[in-house]
């Protein structure tokens, strides 16, 4: 026989029936000529609990309500044409299945998860069965100690399936985790929520300082924005305490104290003028930053205080120094190559700056001389050639803005590594202004700035 002419079935079930709930089998029968009469039985321990039936052409689907309450296995069995006097395809099958009387899903929602003692808890239970129409059940709510506090019985939704409740809270509740339980079909949901004391909402500053200070007889504007953790601007009142403190070598150099008050309502913006807070009778190449303390009061008794150090403040305005790449060795009569970084205060590129490098074998053997300009904070030099008799070279970068400039010396000799080398002979001295640095702190360059590095050729004789 050919493949049209063979018959066969094929019925899909449910592994697992749902009590209360109306299953579907899906049959199919290939080949059919004529309708079959399918009968479907579930039984439980020999005990016939639910039975449906239906005639099926090719394809059909059998459904079968079962009873509410079942629980554990169950038999199931399909017949094709039980009785021999019947047409159409004959066929016999059954197989087990499992009966969950977990038929309804319960979804519980309250408006808020922590209450605070007089507010009105609000609940919302959506009880429905598989295909969504509601059930009813009794709902139960006690409290943390496991006492029950409100029970609601019998409740039928207003629409929808969803169920609605509300009960208050006392001016004294028991604080701690509350629970909602919901039973339907033997089965227990529940849901928690905190009551608690009333505690402050929590908010946060954020303090937009300027970058640097650009003119130390300019005041420069700075903002505070205060807001709750969920949003909502802070409405209070703000005080700022404000200082110009030395960092490094100044570290010991204390300015004057500025105290403002204002209201605030979101953000706030105030005026920050360094004049009115620089130490007295600070060197023009003094380094320090804006110590700022805020703090804001709300309007509900909260309070926050922030700390900001991050503008610093130099009396001059531009950073030079060599780039981490530039080689301290050089081969005599090979070109040298070199880059200057020029930054502002806060890091930044400086661009458009006019810097002068000079290399010298002694203070009066000048080698090279090269006046640049930065681009992107950087500028870039080159020495066509060293003399071969050399065993170290100085370069000096600066940039000259009045009749005299700062400087110290970068000197590497052959063995002992890089340190800080400030004024080196009688004529150096004379044309700086010599100070004792500290060998990590930037000098000035509102006058001019001076970076010396010695080179070391690493074929020279010690």
């Amino acid at each position: 026989a050919s493949a049209d002419d063979l018959w066969g079935y094929l019925i899909a079930a449910p592994s697992v029936f749902r009590a209360g709930v109306e299953e579907a089998l899906s049959v199919t029968i290939f080949n059919a000529v004529e309708e079959t009469h399918v009968q479907v039985q579930l039984s439980v321990k020999g005990e016939t609990v639910a039975y449906s039936h239906g005639t099926v052409l090719d394809k059909g689907t059998i459904k079968l309500k079962v009873p509410p309450g079942l629980r554990g296995q169950a038999h199931l069995k399909v017949w094709g044409n039980r009785h021999i006097t019947e047409g159409g395809y004959i066929f016999h099958n059954y197989t087990t299945v499992t009966v969950d009387n977990k038929g309804t899903a319960v979804f519980i929602q309250t408006d808020k998860p922590v209450y605070k003692p007089k507010h009105k808890v609000l609940i919302n239970v959506y009880s429905v069965t598989p295909d969504l129409r509601p059930v009813n059940d009794k709902v139960i709510n006690p409290d943390p100690r496991g006492s029950r506090m409100v029970q609601w019985k019998g409740l039928k939704p207003l629409c929808c399936g969803v169920v609605n409740m509300s009960f208050p809270l006392s001016d004294q509740p028991v604080f701690g985790e509350w629970f909602i339980f919901v039973e339907m079909q033997g089965h227990t949901y529940n849901k928690s929520f905190e009551v608690q004391k009333y505690v402050m909402p929590k908010f946060e500053l954020v303090i937009d300082p300027p970058r640097y200070i650009r003119d130390l007889n300019t005041c420069e504007q700075a903002t505070v924005k205060a807001r709750y953790t969920f949003g909502k601007p802070v409405t209070g009142k703000m005080t700022l305490n404000m200082t110009v403190n030395g960092v490094g070598y100044y570290r010991h150099e204390v300015g004057h104290p500025v105290v403002k008050t204002m209201e605030i309502k979101g953000s706030a913006s105030f005026s920050l003028c360094v004049k009115d807070m620089m130490p007295l009778d600070v060197a023009d190449h003094f380094r320090g930053t804006v110590n700022m303390w805020v703090s804001v009061t709300s309007v509900d008794g909260g309070r926050q205080t922030m700390f900001d150090d991050s503008t610093p403040v130099h009396k001059q305005r531009i950073d030079i120094k060599y780039s981490k790449d530039t080689r301290k060795q050089f081969k005599p009569g090979l070109p040298y190559k070199g880059k200057v970084e020029v930054t502002y205060p806060d890091g930044s590129p400086a661009d458009g700056v006019r810097v002068r490098v000079k290399a010298e074998l002694t203070p009066k053997d000048n080698v090279y001389t090269s006046e640049l300009t930065s681009r992107d904070g950087q500028a870039t030099f080159e020495i066509p050639s060293i003399p071969t008799a050399a065993q170290y070279v100085w370069l000096e970068v600066f940039k000259e803005l009045a009749d005299f400039d700062v400087s110290d010396a970068f000197g590497v000799p052959k063995d002992d590594g890089h340190f800080w080398w400030p004024g080196l002979s009688s004529s150096r001295r004379r044309r700086s202004s010599v100070f004792p640095w500290h060998w990590d702190i930037t000098k000035d360059a509102r006058f001019a700035f001076t970076v010396r590095a010695i080179l070391h050729w690493p074929g020279g004789d010690d």
